[in-house]
């Protein structure tokens, strides 16, 4: 015959083989769920290189060189149809602080060698 204690025991070691088995369960889980994401990450990087070259809204511009570090000058534009000289290097360039009003496009307009920076109204 099965005394109380050994019962318990018995119950407290079936307990712990299933609360053993439910966090591997859910450790693997959330392994899993950590690798989709880091899978997904690595998935979205390649999309970033796509990125179309040029004007990005809001304000912002891509310059790609294909590696040559090249800068350019640029013809931006504000919501008024004003237009204002920047210049930019390599990859992506923020050219909304420097217009007063929001910029609506920008586009190369020939240039190239300038000091990256704002060169003012054209």
């Amino acid at each position: 015959m099965i005394s109380v204690k050994q019962f318990r025991f018995h119950r407290g070691g079936t307990m712990s083989i299933s609360g053993t088995i439910r966090r591997a369960v859910v450790t693997g889980v959330a392994v899993l769920a950590l690798g989709a994401g880091v899978a997904t990450e690595a998935s979205a990087s390649p999309a970033s290189v796509r990125m179309p070259c040029g004007y990005i809204d809001p304000g912002t511009y891509r310059h790609c060189d294909g590696g040559s570090g090249s800068t350019v000058m640029l013809d931006v534009q504000d919501i008024f149809r004003n237009l204002f000289h920047y210049c930019v290097g390599p990859g992506i360039t923020n050219v909304q602080p420097v217009v007063h009003w929001r910029v609506i496009d920008a586009w190369w307009n020939g240039g190239v060698g300038c000091q990256p920076g704002y060169y003012g109204p054209a």
